[in-house]
């Protein structure tokens, strides 16, 4: 193995982490090399034509070395990821909490990859990763502003030791690296309800073995089906490297109903979030970008007749305006009716969940934990629309991919349910049920089991590459590309927490 890695493994790897699940199967990121010697690299960056027509706000900035000879030596190369504004969620998502988590997959996942071929992974998070709320609501991404920079060192390389010069200046205003979890201060530490043996305070491995493979990260599912729970895959999360900040908390059957309905109506109550969602979703096979990106019938699990009949409302306005207009009538309605409700004690409804039912699980992350009492990264947290710094949400979005690759290794499948974050009234009763503090921010809701049908798999904009090779690096990789949203203008005024459903209106999509 050489030191420095070809421009095909680096494509192969950008291939691989284009599975990474993200909201409604947007794919928002735009990868592209830079540095490495010129023409071992020349045309990374892609076109238009590259991620989707350009009139969708495509970006390309898919793989790399489209000028050079296989194999040609990359040395000094980097990747650096932007954000297409066309395939982020203004309405659905202001935070921007998913795009990042996302990004954090996606970093998981081409770490993996490069980890086979015997390379460990810098990042290197920029400034722009805290500015995402300048972006415009549409069009391409913009080259000049990444948000991430991902180098590769030879496996073992010491901690510190800088990457080889990509020959491209730093962009302004880099955070940190977030190659290695963060670690909390000797003496602190919180109760977690699943066991975790991440990283202890005060230590920091030059590089973490991989217990994930390229084909984990390829064959990952997500099922809207029925699941059938494993509680006891939760115990141990060694593979996991879950860091002190971040824990894993358990939510019982009763809440996660309650709270996945209150999700639900407020999808439907809220148009610009059910316009949104109507516009990633693929019913229809005859639909353009219905191998392309977007949420298929298939992945919801709707009939194909039930499909073909709601198809046309997905890209008619005059069939969508009525629809939506109904839709929050009764989601509405059902806000109201569902507030009144009153919960047991969450101890006790844990103890009488069916134990073959879905295992219902919150990320949480302690933003003062994660912050180490640093000044600055406090500050971020504060300044952050998150809870918590987008470094750190980043990291989360890593170690996410990593449980959901664990429940995959162990022939679970999940289900992620972000509505129950994004309606602000179900997620302040989140936060009550499970007593949540201050400091406590829920990043993420899934749930995990055995499916109980055929799962199906999910679309991405280069399902047409194939696996270029490279030391075990995968397919089926995403690039950019445009949205089918409308638009324009900064983004400084997008206000108002969102929401996702399941069932009829479905929950965001994190895609297999």
């Amino acid at each position: 193995m050489t030191d420095h890695p070809t421009a095909d493994l680096l494509a192969s790897l950008i291939t691989l982490a284009g599975r990474a699940p993200s909201p409604h199967n947007t794919q928002p990121w735009s990868p592209h090399i830079v540095g490495g010697g010129g023409d071992a690299v020349a045309g990374a960056t892609g076109s238009a034509a590259d991620g989707g027509a350009a009139g969708d706000g495509a970006s390309g900035g898919a793989s790399g070395g489209g000028g050079a000879a296989s194999g040609a030596d990359a040395g000094g190369a980097a990747i650096e990821v932007c954000v297409v504004p066309s395939r982020t969620l203004p309405a659905g998502d202001p935070s921007f909490r998913d795009v990042v988590l996302a990004l954090g997959a996606w970093v998981e996942s081409f770490a993996i990859g490069a980890a086979e071929a015997g390379f460990d992974t810098r990042v290197e998070t920029l400034a722009q990763l805290e500015r995402l709320e300048e972006l415009p609501l549409t069009g391409p991404a913009d080259g000049a502003r990444p948000v991430l920079r991902v180098s590769l060192v030879p496996t073992g390389t010491p901690a510190g030791t800088p990457p080889p010069p990509t020959g491209t200046p730093p962009a302004t205003g880099s955070v940190r690296s977030t190659s290695l979890p963060p670690v909390a201060p000797p003496g602190t530490a919180l109760p977690t309800p699943a066991a975790s043996t991440g990283t202890p305070p005060g230590t920091a491995p030059a590089h973490r073995a991989h217990p994930f493979t390229s084909a984990d990260v390829r064959d990952r599912a997500v099922f809207r089906g029925r699941l059938v729970g494993h509680p006891a895959t939760w115990d141990t999360l060694s593979d996991v490297d879950l860091p002190p900040w971040l824990t894993l908390r358990r939510l019982d059957d009763k809440a996660m109903a309650y709270l996945s309905r209150l999700g639900i109506a407020f999808t439907a109550s809220r148009p610009s979030v059910a316009k949104e969602l109507l516009q990633w979703l693929r019913l229809d096979p005859a639909h353009p970008r219905y191998t392309r990106d977007g949420m298929t019938d298939a992945m919801l699990g709707i009939p194909a007749p039930l499909a073909r009949l709601a198809a046309p409302a997905t890209r008619w306005r005059r069939i969508q305006n009525p629809l939506v207009g109904a839709a929050g009538v009764v989601g509405r309605a059902a806000e109201s009716l569902e507030r009144a409700r009153t919960l047991r004690p969450l101890a006790l409804s844990l103890s009488e969940s069916d134990p073959e039912s879905a295992t219902h699980l919150v990320l949480v992350a302690n933003a003062r934990l994660a912050a180490l009492d640093d000044g600055p990264r406090t500050t971020a947290a504060m300044d952050s629309r998150i809870g918590v710094s987008e470094p750190d949400a980043l990291e989360a979005g890593r170690v996410l991919q990593r449980l959901w690759l664990h429940a995959h290794t162990l022939g679970l499948v999940v289900s992620p349910h972000s509505e129950l974050i994004d309606s602000p009234l179900a997620h302040g009763l989140l936060r009550k049920r499970l007593s949540l503090g201050r400091s406590d921010v829920a990043l993420s809701v899934f749930s995990a089991g055995v499916a109980s049908g055929e799962v199906p798999r999910s679309p991405r904009l280069t399902d047409d590459r194939g696996y270029v090779g490279g030391g075990g690096a995968g397919t089926h990789g995403g690039t950019s590309g445009g949205g089918p949203r409308g638009g324009s203008g900064g983004r400084g005024g997008r206000g108002g927490d969102s929401g996702r459903s399941t069932a009829g209106t479905p929950a965001r999509e994190h895609s297999r």
